[in-house]
């Protein structure tokens, strides 16, 4: 890509893309990061190369890509300041902002292009998984120049219509958070059954990457290659049986709760913006 890429905002989102970006290659002289806090921008800036701007609205490149990365609820305030150079240089507008609905971002910024993108911060490694959404009105071109950028930190994946975000947030976007707390739970288990600490980690870090790869590698499904693991009386068998006691409707639970709350802040924000 050789399109300049502007973010607006310098949070942790904003560091995960960017370092999903310099680690995929994209030149970090075409990066700017505008940002109220200097320390924020001028670390990322130190850290990768990218440029730090201040927060000043200013003249973009044409055609350039702008990433809203700051706090949702910052989005009228930023985008309302933004919105003649964002319409002169006519950008595309990619909002990272979780909850924050379509039809929200384009009244504050008629006449342009909008994606909303939720990645997940294993973007920073380019092991990222990111859905995606645009109107159906938004051309061909426009929607690679979206889909590029995220697949430079990992999956992307379109999603057929918005109200599919909640879920998909639910599942990639706090998906994260799932796993560590099940990699904690799994070493203080094997913990308290005589493991040293740091050897318990090294080996259920190494299980479930392991574990993720197969499943990614084979195309199988998860399904058949528990079976394949799973024999019959054995020491598997008798750890799949505890799971199943709660582990399906704990799942099930757990994104239902994550993607009404994605529903209930998208409907607080809406009011809000």
């Amino acid at each position: 890509m050789q399109q300049q890429i502007i973010f607006l905002g310098a949070g942790n989102m904003a560091r995960a893309l960017i370092a999903g970006l310099c680690n995929d290659g994209f030149p970090a002289q075409q990066i700017q990061v505008h940002a109220p806090h200097p320390e924020r921008r001028d670390a990322l800036a130190a850290e990768f190369g990218v440029h730090s701007r201040s927060a000043e609205p200013c003249p973009l490149p044409p055609e350039a890509v702008v990433v809203y990365a700051a706090k949702p609820k910052q989005m009228r305030a930023i985008l309302t300041a933004w919105a003649y150079e964002l319409r002169a240089a006519r950008v595309l507008l990619i909002s990272v902002a979780a909850g924050v609905r379509l039809a929200s971002i384009q009244a504050l910024v008629p006449e342009v292009d909008v994606v909303r993108v939720m990645p997940n911060t294993p973007t920073q490694i380019g092991a990222g998984a990111s859905t995606l959404y645009a109107p159906a009105e938004l051309g061909a071109a426009r929607r690679r120049q979206a889909e590029q950028l995220v697949q430079s930190t990992g999956l992307a994946e379109w999603l057929p219509d918005e109200e599919s975000m909640d879920m998909a947030t639910a599942l990639a976007g706090s998906g994260p958070a799932y796993v560590f707390l099940l990699l904690e739970a799994l070493e203080d288990a094997a913990v308290a059954g005589g493991l040293y600490r740091d050897q318990a980690r090294r080996l259920a870090i190494a299980t479930l990457r392991g574990a993720a790869e197969l499943a990614q590698q084979s195309g199988l499904a998860p399904a058949l290659l528990r079976h394949q693991v799973t024999s019959p009386g054995g020491t598997t068998a008798a750890a799949v049986a505890a799971w199943e006691e709660g582990l399906r409707p704990l799942a099930k639970r757990a994104l239902d709760a994550a993607s009404q709350r994605s529903r209930e802040l998208a409907a607080l924000l809406a009011k809000e913006l």
